[in-house]
């Protein structure tokens, strides 16, 4: 078997029985332009020296070179965020390294829904404990944005914030969304689907009196009605 590449548990080989290539291998080297203030992607040892090393490259999976696309496709996905030194033809191939990025593409499937072929895209990037947001052992399921970031990405929503302010009152037109009403007998289905009249508020017990006299007749919690 020639193995062409190895990062912690995985290995692209060739053999008779399975092959696990590797291709589009792309790296470089940058240098720091300005001082470095220990900003994320930037090494914090020093102010002019070189960026954080960056490795990405592609592997084809197919089923018909023996190879369980599905199974290895979940096997990456727990590794996403773990770390571990790149070796290519046997020689290490720059520092440690964390696998920051699995993309999926070109997947083929049969008649079953099995998928028989696929194109994984890998992206690492040089493991600095220092300046990194996304730490060794964090599963990239739990990694969680920072505040500002969710400050950023939180929108307001006013209708919502408009529609709690419309309160109900006497002679409006609601649909009660309870499974109960309020002397505990269940609610028909024709019940909900219907608008009935406010008669009565009891704001203090959380009640409402809907259709009196010609209407239902019932009372219901104010907290389980919407206005039509």
């Amino acid at each position: 078997m020639a193995t062409m590449a190895k990062w912690g548990p995985k290995t692209w080989a060739v053999s008779s029985q399975k092959v696990v290539a590797l291709q589009d291998l792309s790296f470089s080297y940058s240098q720091v332009a300005d001082n470095n203030t220990s900003t994320e992607e930037k090494k914090t040892t020093n102010e002019r020296g070189t960026e954080l090393f960056p490795l990405s490259f592609t592997t084809t999976l197919h089923s018909g070179a023996g190879v369980d696309v599905r199974a290895e496709i979940e096997s990456w996905k727990a590794l996403v965020t773990k770390v571990n030194y790149f070796y290519l033809g046997g020689k290490q191939l720059g520092p440690k390294l964390q696998l920051r990025k699995v993309s999926v593409g070109s997947v083929k499937t049969d008649d079953s829904g099995r998928i028989r072929l696929a194109t994984l895209s890998f992206e690492f990037k040089e493991y600095d404990p220092d300046t990194t947001s996304v730490k060794v052992n964090t599963s990239a399921l739990k990694v969680k944005a920072s505040k500002t970031t969710k400050a950023q990405k939180k929108t307001t929503n006013t209708a919502v914030k408009k529609a709690a302010k419309k309160t109900i009152k006497v002679g409006d037109y609601v649909k009660p969304t309870g499974t109960k009403y309020a002397t505990g007998q269940t609610i028909p289905s024709w019940v909900k689907q219907r608008s009935h009249k406010v008669s009565q508020i009891k704001e203090s017990q959380n009640r409402v009196l809907l259709g009196h006299p010609n209407g239902i007749n019932s009372w219901v919690y104010l907290s389980e009605v919407t206005l039509v």
